[in-house]
C-alpha cells in the first residue's frame, strides 16, 4: 500500500501560508518565500517583501522546497 503525502490546499497570501507553516522560524519563512517571489517575478527582494499575494506557481515552489528539508 502506497503512502500519500498530504499537501496543503492552495493559499493565496503570505499570511495564510505562514499560519499553515507556523512551526518554521519566521526569518526562514520570510527569506524563502520572498526569494521565490523575487525569482519568479524577476523583481528585487525589496519589492517582493512588500507583496502580500502569491501565485499558484510560487506556492508550489515553496511547498516543494519545504518538503525537501
Amino acid at each position: 500500500m502506497e503512502s500519500q503525502i498530504n499537501h496543503p490546499h492552495l493559499m493565496g497570501t503570505k499570511k495564510e501560508l505562514a499560519n499553515h507553516y507556523w512551526k518554521l522560524s519566521g526569518r526562514f519563512f520570510r527569506d524563502t518565500i520572498n526569494r521565490i517571489i523575487s525569482e519568479s517575478r524577476n523583481i528585487t527582494l525589496e519589492e517582493a517583501k512588500r507583496l502580500k499575494t502569491i501565485t499558484p506557481r510560487e506556492f508550489k515552489k515553496f511547498v516543494a522546497e519545504i518538503d525537501g528539508i
